[in-house]
């Protein structure tokens, strides 16, 4: 049995351990990776009004590239909430419709966005694909396509699309949004590395 001492030396160990996975868990998830000239940007279903500007903000960055919008089989408000706008969205911020193409999946989620997108390659081939997704879901949404590509002769990025207002990675706990989306993001990273083998660490 624990003395009275040591059960209050273990309270400090583990009070300090949680503040330090607090600390960081917000900004482990967050990655930010260029891909030099892309000819290809694949912005992730959902959260449109997150990723849809930033986007078309890099597809006028890079005029020659194609633009993938992912088409999930069950369309929700959850997995793609304005899915059926998403085109005329872009055009009205000055990306053109002949240079978008819609990506349907065959599998949900992340995973399934990677696969459909590393098959869409044989058809359509790309050689630097840049990721747009939201700003939490960024390393686990580049980890997933690495996994998906390996051994494919294609560079992958990604690009983080704040939300606004802006997300607060380092005090995350303290707001709605971002509790939910970090929390999120920490079981969903269990689960891919579980499931799919996807190497998180090494994103």
């Amino acid at each position: 049995m624990f003395r009275v001492g040591g059960l209050k030396r273990l309270g400090v160990v583990m009070a300090v351990a949680v503040a330090l996975w607090a600390n960081v868990a917000g900004v482990a998830v967050i990655l930010q990776r260029p891909v030099a000239e892309p000819d290809a940007i694949v912005s992730l279903g959902s959260h449109e009004w997150e990723r849809l500007p930033v986007t078309a903000s890099l597809a006028r960055r890079f005029p020659n590239a194609i633009v993938f919008l992912t088409l999930p089989t069950k369309v929700g408000l959850h997995n793609c909430h304005d899915c059926f706008h998403r085109v005329e969205r872009l055009a009205t911020l000055g990306v053109a419709p002949g240079r978008v193409r819609i990506v349907r999946l065959t599998s949900e989620g992340t995973h399934g966005e990677a696969v459909a997108v590393r098959d869409l390659a044989s058809r359509t081939p790309f050689h630097r694909l840049l990721i747009v997704t939201s700003v939490y879901h960024t390393r686990r949404a580049l980890a997933t396509f690495a996994r998906a590509f390996a051994g494919a002769d294609v560079a992958l990025g990604v690009e983080p699309a704040w939300p606004t207002p802006r997300a607060h990675p380092r005090i995350w706990w303290l707001y709605p949004y971002d509790r939910w989306y970090v929390s999120y993001e920490w079981a969903g990273s269990i689960y891919y590395a579980l499931r799919y083998g996807v190497d998180l660490i090494g994103a």
